[in-house]
């Protein structure tokens, strides 16, 4: 009996460190991820087009110009059109994020939560991501998108200065990088759904989304498509990190 029960053990020993993402704890997954989303030895500068889909109406086209400087947890969001909006922009460093309004030539102060130009695609989804300074992750399992195997965790909020209270991240067991992050109110209703469609590798090991859709849970019919038009990894200076930047752009 005793040989059958330390066979028993050996057997899930053997099974916990020969099966791919369970052998890593999801501190780790999630450090991993990071390592491969986050570039810190770059800057990077994208520009994206968001196409936001609404039943029974119009689409709503709006294109961004995003300067990302992940080694000083600094980022600065220009609006580019349509001409409604063009001129706005956001600049962040570390966790203070501002928005600035040319129409009234001021900086107003917000929060991770805001919505890019009422779209479904919040600021964050831009700068560095540092998820576990905000949550605290658990591993609930395996489960396979589209034809990809992924590891699936949970992250529960350790303030309410995020995004959203409760998160699932499934992350792709093949190369670390996420699929899909499903976004949850404290009480468990499914809010948000992004689902990451394609990627570019930008540098050795590092890579950005360069497709992407968001889908609004709470309004039927509502999402968001982004979509890359360009992508540089050249210097950016200094200055584009300033407010004084975005009131120079809006002039």
């Amino acid at each position: 009996m005793k040989q059958i029960i330390r066979s028993i053990g050996m057997m899930g020993l053997f099974l916990l460190f020969t099966s791919g993402s369970w052998a890593q704890d999801a501190k780790s997954l999630i450090q991993q991820m990071e390592n491969k989303i986050n570039v810190e030895a770059l800057d990077l500068t994208s520009t994206f087009q968001l196409v936001q889909k609404k039943s029974g109406e119009a689409d709503r086209v709006l294109r961004l110009k995003i300067f990302r400087r992940d080694l000083a947890g600094r980022f600065t969001i220009l609006f580019q059109y349509p001409d409604s909006e063009k001129g706005k922009g956001y600049t962040r460093t570390g966790d203070d994020l501002y928005l600035y309004l040319p129409s009234t030539r001021e900086f107003v102060y917000r929060n991770r939560k805001d919505d890019v130009g009422s779209s479904d695609v919040r600021t964050d989804l831009f700068g560095k991501q540092d998820l576990l300074s905000q949550y605290e992750p658990k591993i609930l399992g395996t489960e396979k998108i589209s034809k990809f195997d992924t590891t699936v965790l949970e992250l529960n909020a350790k303030s309410l200065d995020v995004s959203f209270p409760i998160q699932k991240w499934y992350i792709r067991v093949s190369d670390g990088l996420p699929m899909k992050v499903e976004n949850f109110s404290a009480s468990r209703t499914l809010l948000r759904t992004v689902y990451y469609v394609d990627y570019k590798e930008v540098g050795p090991g590092k890579f950005l989304f360069t497709k992407l859709m968001s889908v609004n849970n709470l309004e039927k019919g509502q999402s968001t498509l982004l979509s890359n038009l360009e992508i540089s990894t050249s210097k950016i200076p200094d200055y584009t990190f300033s407010q004084a930047f975005l009131e120079e752009q809006s002039r």
